[in-house]
């Protein structure tokens, strides 16, 4: 029985995400032969170490530590001595992952609660575990890093005379207001005694190995999980202020106060420790959201999509980085795409399919707690897709019209689906890692726009799709690096 075009959207989101699941990048990339631990195209001599010190922070962290585990467990040569500790959350991880770890003596902490992307007093305790590990390496040991995303808010230590309150405060109101990552990063270093290089300066170790999977496009590392092993850009407290008042006006008066007397004293540049370390330190990226996207394409083109490409370099720029927004415009760009009506010149029908997919991570901007709903920023855009969706197939006697994508004349008619989710299985603080949208559900709930509209003005999408049975359930996928969308169309056969 042939699939249909929604079963096409999830095979092909799968497949993105299994291309980047955290064990399998590892035993890709790194190799053990008893004395040469190969990262890469990097070989380090490990003949004189003693001792591997394994920390690590992320969604995905379990997931790194499994594989790299593997590598070292599974081969025939002998290999250095294992301990560590590692911050997940709780239900991110394997079952056997846990007694993997315990007999390789890892400290796997379970941090925080699962769909809570903020730190704990856990966290902070796993922290200062992971920090003492890192200040008591010693000549002949090799510290290595596993860091993902997720690990801004499990590798937390926040710095003498700020609380996590205050922390978790701070962070809430940005996000809440639409600060994208670069902002909040930069308002985290300097909140932290481990983000922005704070960790990796405290390691006395001679070498320290990161291994990364990345969960911002374009891989800067200082961004992934705060840079913890980034020595640079350090801590900027003028442009962290500047940024606070930009989203907060005339909130956490004390703590512009404070960064404000570091400037003025220089208090900062005199006690933060060099970015220069005796430390060795190499960070990499093991995959990124290209990878789970270019896998997701291959996946497309094997179930017989044509790829297009064209709205990513002509239109998508244009797109903004709001969620809403974002879901409005790919709907627009995927209902108006030319889908030819028959392929009678073709041995297949590859002509009349067409697979659109990008891959990022939008904001969203929240409204007052007291009329705020539940959802993610997956749900959130696939639902404005769905009520742009809704306008173009709106006949103007209300009606929505039984097959098409408009009444502009292009492509009357075919079926389509919209889909977009987490990589990590997680999309805001529920169990849903996305959603997905299609010209049934246009169709079936097309009347009720003006609900849908108030729905997505209090961010409820959640609420939505789960009575109308269009939520995207995974669990934890043991990766993380950002969000996959999927667009597919079909022409009438």
């Amino acid at each position: 029985m042939p699939s249909t075009i929604q079963d096409d959207a999830q095979q092909i989101w799968k497949a993105g995400v299994a291309a980047v699941r955290a064990d399998r990048v590892v035993m890709d990339h790194v190799q053990w032969d008893g004395r040469w631990l190969t990262i890469t195209q990097d070989a380090y001599d490990l003949s004189t170490v003693e001792r591997l010190w394994i920390v690590g922070a992320g969604k995905a962290t379990s997931g790194l530590l499994r594989g790299l585990l593997h590598v070292l467990l599974a081969s025939r040569y002998a290999y250095p001595a294992i301990q560590g500790w590692i911050n997940i959350p709780e239900d991110a991880f394997q079952p056997e992952d846990l007694e993997i770890a315990r007999k390789a003596g890892i400290t796997v902490c379970q941090a925080r609660p699962p769909g809570i992307n903020e730190p704990t007093e856990r966290v902070v305790y796993g922290t200062r575990e992971i920090v003492r590990i890192v200040e008591n390496a010693g000549v002949r040991d090799c510290v290595i890093t596993l860091i993902s995303g997720g690990g801004s808010a499990l590798l937390c230590l926040p710095s003498p005379g700020i609380s996590l309150d205050t922390k978790l405060a701070v962070t809430r109101s940005l996000s809440s207001r639409g600060a994208n990552i670069e902002q909040l990063n930069a308002v985290r270093r300097c909140m932290s005694q481990v983000k922005g290089g704070g960790l990796a300066r405290r390691c006395h170790a001679p070498r320290m190995l990161s291994l990364i999977l990345s969960d911002v496009l374009g891989d800067p590392l200082e961004y992934i999980a705060s840079g913890p092993t980034v020595l640079n850009p350090r801590p900027d407290p003028r442009l962290a202020s500047t940024i606070l008042k930009e989203f907060c006006p005339g909130e956490f008066l004390e703590l512009l106060s404070r960064w404000e007397s570091d400037l003025r004293n220089s208090i900062l540049q005199n006690e933060l420790p060099s970015p220069e370390t005796e430390c060795v330190i190499k960070n990499y990226v093991m995959a990124n959201n290209a990878t789970a996207v270019m896998a997701a394409k291959r996946k497309a083109v094997e179930l017989g999509y044509r790829l297009f490409d064209g709205v990513s370099t002509m239109a998508e720029s244009s797109f903004g980085s709001e969620a809403a927004a974002y879901g409005e415009n790919f709907a627009r760009s995927l209902l108006q795409m030319p889908v030819p009506t028959n392929a009678n010149d073709q041995p297949n029908d590859n002509h009349q399919r067409v697979a659109w997919i990008t891959g990022g991570e939008p904001t969203v901007v929240l409204p007052a707690s007291a009329v705020r709903g539940r959802g993610g920023r997956n749900q959130h855009l696939v639902l404005a897709a769905g009520i742009a969706a809704i306008e173009g197939l709106q006949s103007s006697d209300g009606s929505i019209n039984e097959i098409g994508v408009g009444n502009d004349g292009v492509g009357n008619d075919g079926d389509w689906v919209i889909l977009s989710g987490g990589t990590d299985g997680e999309d805001g603080p529920t169990d849903a890692a996305g959603a997905w949208v299609d010209r049934d559900w246009v169709r079936r709930y097309g009347k009720e726009r003006d609900e849908l509209e108030k729905g997505l003005a209090r961010c409820d999408s959640y609420s939505i799709f789960e009575q109308t049975g269009n939520l995207l359930r995974t669990g934890p996928t043991h990766t993380n690096v950002c969000d996959v969308r999927v667009g597919l169309r079909r022409g009438a056969p």
